[in-house]
């Protein structure tokens, strides 16, 4: 009986030891699922990799529109790059790992391309993750991912990632999961004149009072409609303190060396409001 309790119990190790190093190549690969997502049965990365010395694990996602603008927001139908860096908060790991899924409510939605270096896509009990295929020492990965159809609405990528020591098991590592979520641009977004911005992309005015400013959010340069003077506008901060008074040219405001967040703008007695980048 011992003999064949000692004979299992390899049995089992070498199993273990096998299913560790083969999640270095990416989780999902191996069916093994790590974000924390709805219906993923709580199965996070966090679970398995504990222990370790290097402190935080932070995560930033970006989503990046065509001319590489960092949004808050996706244009249905619309592709855009991604990009995960993982950091942490003490001491020297070896690499860095991560799995990410898109969903919409419960749903995947399965719409992740273009896998950059190091970065693979797994199919996991119909759901698509994009994730490492390798530890990655500077923790930057990079993919593409195509917005889902208009009235979809917010979307939540779900991640798990991880700072590794790199000895080929989960233990003396440290790992963190989170969620970011993206709402769905407003209004219509199709151009059928060839001659306007999108209406998603526009502050559009409910009443004569309100200025129209896009893109919005911004980053280098907002364009403002609706003034009737000589272009003047004025730019508060969110506690009403004037920032910035300036003459726009070719009815644009250069706002890149504002700061990151919202912002009140005036023209005549007219009013608009946007989000800096």
């Amino acid at each position: 009986m011992k003999k064949n309790y000692f004979a299992f119990s390899s049995i089992v190790f070498i199993g273990i030891v096998t299913l560790l190093q083969s999640n270095a190549s990416g989780p999902a690969s191996n069916g093994n699922r790590a974000t924390g997502a709805p219906g993923d049965n709580g199965s996070t990365c966090v679970t398995c990799h504990s222990g370790g010395s290097f402190g935080t694990v932070s995560v930033l996602v970006e989503l990046k529109d065509s001319e590489n603008n960092t949004v808050t927001e996706y244009v249905p139908e619309q592709l855009y790059d991604v990009d995960v860096t993982v950091t942490n908060s003490a001491g020297s790991p070896a690499g860095y790992g991560f799995q990410m899924i898109s969903m919409n409510g419960n749903t995947s939605l399965n719409s992740f391309s273009d896998p950059g270096t190091g970065v693979r896509l797994s199919t996991s009990s119909s759901r698509q993750y994009v994730e490492h295929n390798q530890a990655n020492a500077g923790g930057q990965f990079s993919f593409k991912w195509l917005a889902p159809e208009p009235g979809t609405g917010d979307v939540d990528f779900y991640f798990g990632a991880n700072a590794v020591n790199g000895n080929g098991n989960n233990g003396s590592d440290n790992a963190t999961i989170g969620d970011i979520s993206f709402a769905e641009v407003a209004g219509d977004t199709t151009d059928t004149t060839g001659n306007e911005e999108p209406e998603g992309l526009i502050e559009l005015s409910i009443n004569e009072n309100v200025l129209s400013v896009y893109p919005n959010p911004a980053q280098n340069v907002l364009f403002v409609e609706g003034y009737t003077t000589n272009g003047t506008v004025n730019v508060y901060s969110i506690n009403g303190v004037l920032i910035k008074t300036a003459v726009l040219s070719q009815d644009q405001l250069n706002v890149s060396e504002l700061e990151a967040g919202i912002y009140s703008i005036q023209a005549d007695t007219k009013l608009g409001k946007f989000v800096k980048l």
